[in-house]
């Protein structure tokens, strides 16, 4: 465990002394790396940090691991089993203004999170959000697992090393009905038993 401890915190540095975006580098307050078990059984990727990650210097994808945990609770209480993270390792500004992430940003942070899932070696993959799934599974298969339209949320895809399961942001299930929101919890519920969380 030691040894991914170390790698773990070697890729940290490594991130807060990227400068590969410039403008990025020229408004962040700090670049931010995840965080979470070493050696976990789940990883947590969103798009990008949160501002509260950001200003607290909290693990990358903390704040909404918190906001997830009021859909699935297992989240928050199994830490010794999850990692969480984005895609993203900066805010993505420009002038002090927030702004979605470019595709040239997002290639630019991919190695990290490339090498925080070679380093972790989690069973299940939640990419949290369309952008952050629809990203991820195209980095990771040569061939598209679905066709242009399809729902992506609580598939299942099977990468030989873990598996892929896209989640709604908490923002998209507050979006829903009472009735469509209950279901999709219970749902994610069921998700949490089968990846033993």
């Amino acid at each position: 465990m030691e040894d991914a401890l170390e790698q773990l915190d070697k890729l940290a540095r490594s991130v807060g002394e990227c400068t590969r975006c410039e403008e990025l580098v020229a408004c962040r307050l700090r670049a931010v790396p995840g965080g979470g078990h070493p050696h976990c059984s789940v990883m947590v990727v969103s798009l990008s940090p949160d501002l509260a990650d950001e200003k607290a210097g909290l693990p990358a994808g903390s704040t909404l691991v918190g906001s997830l945990a009021e859909f699935m609770p297992a989240l928050t209480a199994s830490t010794d089993q999850v990692y969480v993270t984005t895609l993203m390792k900066c805010v993505p500004r420009t002038a002090g203004d927030l702004r979605a992430p470019r595709k040239t940003e997002q290639d630019n942070c991919y190695p990290f999170l490339s090498k925080e899932l070679t380093i972790t070696t989690p069973h299940y993959v939640l990419p949290v959000g369309e952008e952050t799934a629809r990203y991820l599974l195209g980095k990771l298969f040569k061939d598209l697992p679905y066709k242009k339209g399809d729902s992506l949320e609580l598939r299942l895809f099977d990468n030989p090393a873990f598996k892929i399961v896209p989640v709604a942001a908490p923002d998209e299930l507050q979006e829903r009905d009472a009735k469509a929101r209950k279901e999709y919890v219970e749902r994610l519920r069921a998700l949490a038993q089968v990846m033993g969380l």
